[in-house]
């Protein structure tokens, strides 16, 4: 029996922004806005059912139009989303059917996103409870105070950053980040959520190129590589 994958891409929050002013997700690379690239990874995903996308109040008829415009038909549900993260989960996770075993929620700011990695993700969840998208760190990593190196932190073994995609059960996404605002906790991500709630990460491997957006300086290297 085919267990049911939402993606829920966010749009919204301070990771998502440049600035006060500049939301990362509406930036154009090429001809067509930051947050359509990943709509169109998870619209052409195969394991993908339905996606819901978290944006600002003040985005949300925008994102209708570009979801019309490039026939993004998989697109259930334009959510605005809240001030913190938790609260944009919040609202997303409320749209997403309650028969679907499987989230996997991505940041828009990571506009080099591709279908099979977000199938991958999907098919280790799906066999181990969950898939994280990882990428190696191949350089010594250290921690340093006030300029000077503390310790190093690679010295037990292999380091690697946790990217989005990432696929976890909806239900314990909902049960991390809960309707009522009093009931849920700011957690800085989804992988300390996750933690919380005992879910043991399981890391899907990735050597794809994955740059998230930060400044405006990283549009030109992101367009070289899309290239």
């Amino acid at each position: 029996m085919k267990q049911t994958v939402w993606g829920l891409v966010m749009a919204t929050g301070k990771a998502e922004q440049l600035s006060s002013e500049i939301e990362t997700a509406f930036l154009y690379l090429n001809d067509r806005p930051v947050l359509a690239y990943s709509l169109e990874a998870f619209n052409q995903c195969p394991d993908v059912d339905g996606i819901v996308v978290v944006v600002s109040r003040e985005r949300a008829e925008s994102v209708l139009g570009m979801v019309q415009m490039f026939g993004f038909a998989k697109v259930r549900k334009i959510v605005v989303g809240g001030a913190k993260r938790a609260a944009s989960m919040a609202a997303g996770l409320a749209y997403v059917d309650e028969d679907v075993e499987w989230v996997c929620v991505h940041d828009a700011s990571r506009p080099m996103v591709k279908p099979d990695l977000i199938s991958e993700t999907a098919k280790c969840a799906r066999r181990h409870g969950s898939g994280v998208a990882a990428v190696e760190i191949p350089d010594a990593v250290v921690s340093a105070k006030k300029g000077a190196l503390e310790k190093r932190l690679d010295g037990a073994g292999r380091l690697w950053a946790a990217i989005s995609p990432q696929t976890w059960p909806r239900a314990a996404l909902a049960k991390a980040y809960p309707a009522a605002a009093k009931n849920r906790k700011n957690f800085e991500d989804d992988l300390e959520a996750m933690l919380a709630a005992k879910l043991v990460p399981r890391l899907v491997p990735t050597a794809a190129l994955s740059v998230r957006i930060r400044s405006a300086a990283d549009l030109a290297p992101v367009l070289a590589l899309m290239k």
